[in-house]
């Protein structure tokens, strides 16, 4: 009796269980698109159920088709006659229809696939076009939001990828999303389009955010610089040729100073050889401090003093003197030179008392004495009016 019971049990059990299959196993769809699946088995079934992340969204009759319910979930027969398939389309997919997919027959254990959603977001490069010097480093900054899964982020310069190794992206979670932010640094050579693309598996065409860049030729700033530095330049090397300048003149002023003096020097000399040439004819005191403009022969009571010249050249070789004639010492209005003008005024007393026979070489010794002294003068005068010039200008 045991045994007939067992049998019988098995018996049943044997012929309640049916061939489920359902197909595809793994489904990964972008949001708002739809999904489908079939589940087959073998004739003789009366009631099949579909869920959807554990939820019973479907159920179909063998006899008379699927119960009427969303319409977000549709049944279609494909059944053959030796096997029965059919199959569910969800429509417009949602992130919350992600999971398990479910399709179970009356007295038989439920067949499971997995529903994947993929949603994209929103891509955009911060900031706006770009310009930029040639050979400069230019970094753009793409930022992804709002993605299911982490999107695959690339770049492109004039519709051409960039290697992989210009730029770096990292992704972080937003509650269900993920944002993505990518870094890219370039060098700038030309005018360029600069493309951020982001996609995920189910996108047919990556989102994309383009800006341009221009670049300008680097020579402008190079020019720029050049002049500044040929500015600078200049400016240096007039400074060192107005010092030279004024070195230059202080250095002749000082030369023509010393060269005067040496020469005053030596025309002192010359006239102390002269006297000295005419020994016992009595000592005569040169008065270089005192010289006319022109010259003239004054008779004070009789006596002739010579306090002008006639003609004298710079570089006293035409020298005429005022005609002398003899003085008359024993003149008794002539008292004394100690008071009379001109460059003879401070003849010794030795010289009143000289003889007449000696009065032509006494003339002739004092004539070459103020010839030297008028010599002396003029030359003087005019190295002071060259020097003034020249140092009032320095």
């Amino acid at each position: 009796m045991r045994t007939f019971i067992l049998a019988a049990a098995l018996l049943f059990i044997t012929e309640g269980v049916r061939a489920q299959v359902l197909t595809p196993t793994n489904e990964t769809v972008l949001q708002n698109f739809y999904a489908t699946f079939n589940c087959s088995i073998s004739p003789g079934w009366n009631f099949m159920t579909w869920t959807v992340n554990g939820r019973l969204v479907l159920n179909i009759l063998e006899l008379s088709g699927p119960v009427p319910g969303s319409s977000r979930y549709s049944a279609t027969n494909y059944s053959t006659a030796g096997q029965g398939i059919w199959g569910i389309t969800i429509k417009g997919v949602t992130v919350d229809d992600a999971g398990q997919v479910g399709c179970q027959v009356l007295n038989n254990l439920p067949v499971l696939a997995t529903l994947t959603v993929q949603q994209n977001g929103t891509v955009a490069i911060t900031g706006s076009n770009r310009t930029a010097t040639e050979g400069d480093q230019v970094t753009f900054q793409c930022l992804a939001a709002n993605w299911l899964p982490a999107p695959q982020i690339s770049w492109a310069l004039n519709g051409i990828t960039v290697d992989k190794t210009l730029y770096n992206t990292s992704s972080v979670s937003s509650g269900t999303f993920m944002n993505s932010n990518s870094t890219l640094t370039i060098t700038a050579k030309s005018n360029a389009s600069v493309a951020c693309l982001a996609s995920v598996s189910t996108l047919p065409s990556p989102e994309i955010s383009t800006i341009f860049l221009t670049v300008q030729k680097a020579v402008l700033l190079a020019s720029r610089d050049q002049t500044v530095l040929i500015a600078i330049t200049v400016a240096f090397s007039l400074a060192a040729l107005l010092f030279l300048l004024i070195y230059g003149i202080i250095f002749f002023c000082k030369r023509r100073r010393k060269k005067r003096s040496s020469y005053q020097n030596e025309l002192r000399a010359r006239s102390q050889r002269q006297h000295a040439g005419y020994p016992g004819r009595g000592g005569v005191r040169e008065n270089f401090g005192y010289v006319e403009d022109s010259s003239t022969a004054d008779n004070l009571d009789g006596v002739y003093t010579i306090s002008r010249f006639n003609t004298v050249r710079d570089n006293g070789t035409n020298f005429q003197p005022a005609e002398i004639k003899p003085n008359r010492y024993n003149s008794p209005s002539y008292s004394s030179f100690d008071d009379e003008p001109g460059i003879l005024g401070n003849v010794s007393a030795d010289v009143r008392s000289r003889p007449p026979a000696e009065e032509n070489s006494y003339d002739i010794n004092t004539a070459f004495a103020v010839k030297n002294l008028a010599e002396a003068w003029v030359h003087e005068r005019n190295l002071n009016s060259r020097d003034t010039a020249v140092c009032t200008t320095a």
